[in-house]
């Protein structure tokens, strides 16, 4: 059995992705990093078993998050938010990927964080459920919603179109 320290070690790599998905700037997602490990590391019982490690160490990077939000919405209660620049290339895949970035970005919170660790991170859905603390069943019909407000979006058409 390897230590959560291992875990932390082999993962590294797809936590830091899930926590860029999160903050959306690289030095934010390497302080929540930092954070993240601290606090897994510094956990009394972490898991040992791999697949259980893995979901621990992405639940620790997003209640870290949820912890750096709410810090920050107390000490800046203006809720503003900034403009993502717009670059002067048209290439057709970097249009692309601005849609899917700007449809991903409209996606409520819980859905986001189901898109990024099935569609990005590359999670099972039992794993993604572990990690978010949610039910499998959640998973699944959080992630076909997501999926589908993204494609319309994407696509232009209304967001409530097709939804039951």
């Amino acid at each position: 059995m390897r230590t959560i320290g291992q875990h932390l070690i082999a993962a590294w790599p797809r936590l830091f992705g899930y926590a860029l998905k999160l903050t959306r700037e690289p030095e934010a997602a390497r302080d929540l990093m930092q954070q993240s490990a601290l606090q897994a590391l510094s956990a009394r019982a972490a898991p040992t078993e791999e697949r259980a490690a893995l979901a621990y160490l992405f639940r620790v990077v997003r209640h870290a998050w949820i912890d750096r939000i709410r810090r920050a919405a107390v000490r800046e209660p203006s809720g503003q938010v900034e403009a993502c620049p717009v670059p002067a290339a048209t290439d057709d895949r970097l249009i692309d990927a601005i849609a899917v970035r700007q449809a991903f970005e409209r996606l409520d919170a819980p859905c986001r964080r189901v898109v990024a660790c099935v569609d990005v991170e590359g999670l099972s859905y039992r794993e993604t459920a572990e990690a978010l603390g949610i039910p499998v069943g959640t998973v699944m019909s959080r992630l076909h919603r997501a999926r589908r407000r993204m494609l319309a979006q994407i696509a232009g058409l209304d967001e409530t179109a097709g939804e039951e």
